[in-house]
């Protein structure tokens, strides 16, 4: 048996339970690469809250986004990197560009579900409704 140092209560710990809505400043944190469902190349990203000081409770929650290399769905990513300063003639050649970008974003709660085609239920979750400029 290993102790494990500084191990803290569970109720201590965050849950998964939404945050609510309203606009943070976020940080991506971690940015891969991979493939949609439909073989279309996507990078799945997961941001941290820091901001702003009166939310300070829910700095260092997590959000995650899904920004669409292919197709209609880049205009998330567009959002995205125009918020954070780059010009249209930027190009996105690495995941690592995104790292440590900081935005606002307007925070969202998307209800619980169920998926009909598969019967799987899904737990109510933070989205991201859009990127704006960090004032």
């Amino acid at each position: 048996m290993v102790a494990i140092p500084n191990a803290g209560r569970i109720g201590d710990m965050p849950t998964s339970s939404p945050f609510p809505e309203g606009i943070y400043h976020l940080r991506c944190d971690k940015a891969d690469f991979g493939k949609s469902a439909k073989g279309q190349n996507k990078v799945d990203a997961q941001f941290t809250v820091f901001g702003p000081v009166e939310a300070d409770e829910h700095h260092g929650r997590k959000v995650f986004e899904t920004f669409m290399l292919e197709g209609e769905g880049r205009f998330r990513l567009r959002q995205f990197l125009e918020v954070t300063g780059e010009d249209e003639d930027f190009r996105l050649e690495d995941t690592d560009q995104l790292l440590k970008r900081e935005a606002g974003a307007v925070i969202t709660i998307e209800p619980a579900r169920k998926d009909p085609a598969t019967g799987k239920s899904y737990d109510a979750r933070n989205r991201i409704g859009r990127f704006l400029p960090i004032e």
